[in-house]
């Protein structure tokens, strides 16, 4: 009788221990866990929206093979407990694709965009580079940019191609965008304001709200020291240069 006693009692251990270790990995893989949270609710419905809706948590967030699920399973448990108790934090969330997570159904050879507009040497970044595929894809699933869609944005790829530790010509990435024509002309800097007003500048430079920001939040080099009681004499022989930014206006608040 003791010993049937205790056989309950070991397999009722048996159970709970088994929920204890099973609930947590079976709960963090289902989408609807998520949606517990409000704060979740947004990154869910993008998710939903997307062209990987179809695909499992599981498929993407757990590393492929059996190593992978066992560790995955130790980090879900403290990870489950901790949202029941406090919510999700950054720390006890699913963690971001693996590459070799991505690479289970995506090819690592592709070298143009799907709409041929743009070089993308996928084996450069990916094997040559060791690159993560997260590391440019961040806005893909689950979050939008502020552009609306979930395409890698320019200014990640500038992170790296800033023309010092990779190329920033735009030919090399885009295959219908050359530099104009205009822009190569002497005077360019002087009259790009006025074009401007009559020219999209953003079919080419719309990447970045700040473009513009870039040089025109910027004091020029020469405007040091005492440029206020010196500029004189530069602008008398250099005025369309200063007209650039300042506008004939600016100088008659003074003079």
């Amino acid at each position: 009788m003791r010993r049937r006693t205790l056989m309950w009692v070991l397999l009722g251990l048996g159970l709970i221990v088994a929920l204890f270790v099973t609930l947590p990995v079976f709960s963090t893989l289902q989408p609807d866990y998520y949606r517990r949270y409000p704060t979740m609710n947004l990154r869910m419905d993008n998710w939903e929206t997307s062209t990987h809706s179809k695909i499992s948590c599981a498929e993407c967030h757990v590393e492929p093979g059996v190593r992978g699920m066992l560790s995955f399973a130790a980090d879900s448990i403290p990870a489950f407990y901790s949202q029941l108790l406090e919510g999700p934090a950054g720390t006890n969330l699913l963690q971001a694709p693996s590459r070799d997570a991505c690479h289970q159904c995506h090819t690592r050879y592709r070298a143009v965009a799907p709409s041929g507009d743009l070089l993308i040497p996928h084996r450069a970044h990916v094997e040559v580079l060791g690159m993560q595929c997260v590391t440019c894809h961040r806005d893909l699933v689950h979050s939008q940019n502020r552009y609306g869609f979930n395409k890698p944005e320019m200014e990640t790829c500038l992170t790296c191609h800033d023309g010092d530790k990779a190329s920033n010509a735009c030919t090399d990435c885009h295959t219908r965008k050359n530099t104009p024509d205009s822009h190569k002309g002497a005077n360019w800097l002087a009259i790009h304001g006025s074009q401007a007003e009559v020219v999209d500048c953003g079919q080419c430079h719309n990447w970045t709200p700040s473009y513009c920001a870039k040089c025109h939040e910027q004091r020029p080099a020469s405007h040091a020291g005492n440029w206020k009681t010196d500029h004189a004499p530069h602008a008398r022989t250099r005025k369309d240069g200063c007209l650039v930014c300042h506008g004939q206006q600016f100088c008659d608040k003074c003079h």
